[in-house]
């Protein structure tokens, strides 16, 4: 995964609050690393372990530190960091700096940009920005949708009625987070999140209507741009031959990018309103997840009434 810095600045520029002070040259520059790197030590002589390929972010601290050494000495610690490669240095909390970076950028090619904000929100929002570009990431067939407060991803095989149970759903006041194709990303280690493609974005696909543009149907409320993935339904054609589960004892998992999610298998046949079935399912889920079994509640209580009853 390489991010270009004009890419960067181009779709964060204006939340960032950019400002290209230098080195337009190097804007062809690619982050290879979600990491950042506070080049303190960096400046104060000690380049064994310098992290060069990351995003330099220059705050308050090493500001003052530059501010501090005397011209010959600043220039010299400066021509040591820029020897390395660096993808771009990003000031922040509108600190001003010093002339020699500003030439220097411009002779290396590297993007010297400036912040309007602190470093400590600045490092908080583009850190989470980059956690997510450069996250695990798998596209698969299903239709995800926010219900009840969770991220419900439908699956199943062609034609057996996903976008439609989907739309149903929307109309019952549910939000559409993707149809079609969904885009998943696993952040961290067990947090998996599911967007859209953004070149159709909050658009359906419906056998008989064809592409309809759910915010506009339903409204802005109708759709959001990403929800994490709690539970998937599987809609399975009902022949007759398949083994469905009764009693919910067993609890079945799947798993995306090595992250295990819940799933629940509804058979599909004349009659069924599987947006109701979709629903409880959700709630289901929560339940599951505060540690109560409806199934295994049950059977404990006929095993006691057994055993209380028995001679």
């Amino acid at each position: 995964m390489k991010i270009p810095i004009h890419r960067m600045i181009l779709e964060k520029g204006k939340l960032f609050e950019f400002t290209l002070i230098a080195g337009e040259k190097g804007l062809d520059n690619v982050i290879t690393s979600p990491e950042l790197h506070r080049p303190g030590l960096a400046l104060a002589g000690f380049l064994d372990v310098f992290t060069y390929e990351r995003v330099q972010v220059f705050g308050n601290t090493e500001s003052q530190y530059l501010q501090s050494l005397s011209t010959g000495e600043r220039r010299k610690r400066l021509d040591a960091v820029f020897e390395y490669p660096v993808p771009c240095i990003i000031v922040t909390d509108s600190n001003t700096p010093p002339e020699e970076i500003v030439e220097l950028a411009n002779k290396h090619s590297v993007p010297l940009i400036g912040t309007t904000h602190e470093t400590s929100r600045f490092n908080a929002m583009i850190s989470f920005w980059l956690e997510r570009e450069f996250a695990p990431s798998a596209t698969i067939h299903g239709v995800l949708v926010d219900v009840f407060g969770e991220g419900v991803l439908i699956t199943g095989g062609s034609g057996v009625g996903k976008s439609e149970c989907g739309l149903e759903l929307i109309e019952r006041g549910h939000r559409l987070v993707a149809d079609d194709v969904v885009v998943l990303k696993r952040l961290g280690r067990n947090i998996l999140m599911g967007a859209s493609s953004s070149y159709i974005q909050h658009h359906m696909e419906v056998r008989g209507l064809g592409i309809v543009d759910v915010e506009l149907l339903f409204g802005i409320g109708s759709v959001r741009e990403d929800k994490r993935v709690s539970v998937v339904v599987e809609l399975q054609k009902w022949t007759g031959e398949e083994e469905v589960d009764r009693l919910g004892m067993d609890e079945e998992t799947t798993s995306f990018l090595d992250v295990p999610v819940r799933r629940f298998r509804l058979p599909v046949e004349s009659g069924r309103n599987l947006s109701i079935l979709i629903e409880v399912a959700a709630l289901q889920h929560r339940i599951l997840e505060r540690g109560i079994n409806p199934a295994e509640e049950l059977n404990k209580r006929l095993m006691k009434e057994m055993m209380r009853k028995k001679p």
